[in-house]
This record gives C-alpha cells, sequence and structure tokens, in this order.
C-alpha cells in the first residue's frame, strides 16, 4: 500500500466513519470471527454426536472465540 493510500484510509468518509481502502463493509476480524463460528458449530455438533470430548471442546473453543470477537467492537467501541 502506497503512502497516499495510507493517507486517504486515515481520513473520514463522508458518513463520518474511517474510509476502509478495500472499501470493505465487514472488517476482516469479522469475517474471522463468523468463520470460527461457522467452523465451531459443526465441531462441536460433530463432538455431541461422536460422544467425543475433544471435538466438543474444540467446537466450543472456536464459537467462544468468534463471539468474543464479535463482540468486541460493542465493548470497546473506537472513537
Amino acid at each position: 500500500m502506497s503512502t497516499d493510500e495510507y493517507r486517504n484510509a486515515s481520513r473520514l468518509s463522508e458518513a463520518g466513519t474511517p474510509a476502509r481502502p478495500g472499501g470493505d463493509v465487514v472488517p476482516r476480524a469479522h469475517r474471522l470471527a463468523l468463520a470460527e463460528m461457522a467452523v465451531g458449530l459443526p465441531a462441536a455438533a460433530w463432538g455431541a454426536r461422536r460422544r467425543s470430548v475433544g471435538w466438543a471442546v474444540v467446537g466450543a473453543v472456536l464459537m467462544a472465540h468468534g463471539a468474543l470477537e464479535l463482540s468486541y467492537e460493542t465493548v470497546f467501541p473506537r472513537d
């Protein structure tokens, strides 16, 4: 990314929110959190169906981490 792109990214858009270089509506961190939850749910279901504690724990951890990551911006909003 060039210096001009960094400058433009730090400026506010017309809506008063920081402009993103790619124009993303959903930040990458939110997409990753949704992906963690999307993978965690079937893993937990697989663990419950097979009575495998390991898979159930992996699924629960992925879903919990994804939920915490999604709620982070609500708890600590950007300026």
